[in-house]
């Protein structure tokens, strides 16, 4: 059965959604909306930046542990994967800073940050995607920017590395320039 290619983001949409929470937070009244969109920026910047799942950020019931403070280290993040509890080290990203460490673990539903993600998606790109979609534009940014794929699959945890692979097809646009040039 063939796989379907996954939905990205690229960087720059990344960017959108991540102004676009940067504004909602600023000219919101609510106290309480304003630190859960503090939490989403947070969660957004870890999914995209560092690759990581839902599960992994937030937690899932007994199985999965929410990322604590403990895991981040100056440039990296240990993380027990959502799949086979296989520790991974990941990258920090750089606007993770002490600020953002200091609300490990997020205290955000997976739920209602998915349902807000989606409904930002189609407000701010007017694209369909979901939280999964910020790992997806790490893997494809990262083949994009010349990583070698087993690294990419290192980062991502994949156990195979045809998984991984589906991201070289996600813009094959420079392998068609690529191969035109050999012709």
């Amino acid at each position: 059965m063939a796989k379907r290619l996954p939905k990205i983001i690229t960087q720059p949409e990344f960017e959108q959604l991540f102004s676009a929470v940067e504004r909602l937070e600023k000219y919101s009244k609510s106290p309480r909306l304003k630190k859960n969109l503090k939490a989403y920026r947070v969660a957004m910047l870890l999914g995209f930046e560092a690759g990581m799942r839902i599960s992994e950020i937030v937690g899932y019931q007994d199985r999965v542990p929410a990322l604590t403070k403990e895991n981040v280290e100056v440039a990296s993040i240990r993380i027990i994967s959502g799949k086979g509890k296989k520790d991974r080290i990941v990258p920090r990203p750089k606007r993770l800073n002490e600020v953002a460490v200091s609300m490990l673990p997020l205290k955000i539903k997976r739920r209602t940050f998915q349902h807000f993600f989606t409904n930002l998606g189609r407000k701010v790109l007017g694209k369909e995607i979901t939280v999964h979609t910020l790992r997806h534009g790490f893997c494809t940014h990262l083949i994009n920017q010349g990583r070698p794929l087993h690294e990419v699959q290192m980062l991502a945890g994949h156990a195979r590395l045809d998984t991984t692979g589906l991201y070289l097809h996600c813009n094959p646009k420079e392998a068609i320039e690529k191969a035109r040039e050999v012709f």
